[in-house]
């Protein structure tokens, strides 16, 4: 990684609503490998025992030594966190546990963007599983393949965010009757027993209630090999 990136992901990481002041021991050890040294750099690398405080203080230092302004909104800086976490679990650079804790703040600290909610949903399914053997959102998951299941909406994540695909995009669903994404519609049926009506998502386009929802991994697959096409 570069000076830059190392940088970012510790201002993102520092976004979050807890940050471990040990990460910024080992930004400092991270950029000595590359090559940059300052006094302040080879302090900070040396404060394994430190409070943090101190760390903060030698950090700012560092910063200020190396000459670097980054300017970005913590929106931002959250967003390329996320993306840097999801690639290195991706590539094995971190546990898909470690990830996963790192996303559900993410999560968090976003006010629950929708950009993010895929991993809240499956954490909240994770939960019922253990005490109910149920699922919300998730219907292929189950706690036998969690790990698995994390690490493929990792990649799905990275993609659609590479992709750019806009939130009226990601929320499309299937249907399994005319074979095309579509923007679902309400639909009223009607049954011989209580409640005689009732309501539920069809079809925009030929209105089957046949429809595969944009939580599945499936449809965001889809979303995703349609985005390519469009662009």
């Amino acid at each position: 990684m570069t000076l830059e990136e190392l940088t970012l992901e510790i201002y993102g990481e520092r976004a979050l609503t807890y940050f471990d002041s040990k990460h910024l021991v080992v930004w400092a050890v991270n950029v000595l490998s590359l090559g940059y040294e300052s006094d302040n750099l080879y302090i900070l690398a040396g404060l394994d025992n430190a409070f943090t405080e101190e760390r903060e203080s030698y950090f700012w230092k560092s910063i200020a030594d190396l000459k670097l302004d980054i300017e970005k909104s913590e929106e931002d800086l959250m967003e390329n966190y996320a993306l840097t976490i999801a690639k290195k679990a991706i590539t094995k650079e971190v546990g898909i546990d470690y990830a996963f804790s790192q996303m559900r703040k993410i999560v968090s600290a976003s006010g629950y963007n929708y950009r993010y909610i895929a991993f809240y949903e499956i954490d909240e399914d994770l939960d019922y599983l253990k005490y109910d053997n149920s699922t919300l959102y998730n219907k292929g998951l189950t706690l036998e393949n969690s790990k698995e299941f994390i690490l493929e909406e990792m990649k799905i994540f990275v993609e659609m965010e590479n992709l750019n695909i806009p939130r009226e995009q990601r929320e499309k669903c299937y249907c399994e009757t005319c074979k095309n994404l579509n923007d679902p519609i309400t639909k009223n049926k009607f049954q011989l027993k209580k409640p005689f009506k009732y309501t539920v998502l069809a079809c925009g386009i030929c209105g089957s209630d046949k429809l595969k929802h944009n939580s599945n991994h499936d449809v965001k697959w889809r979303i995703i090999e349609q985005s390519k096409r469009d662009n």
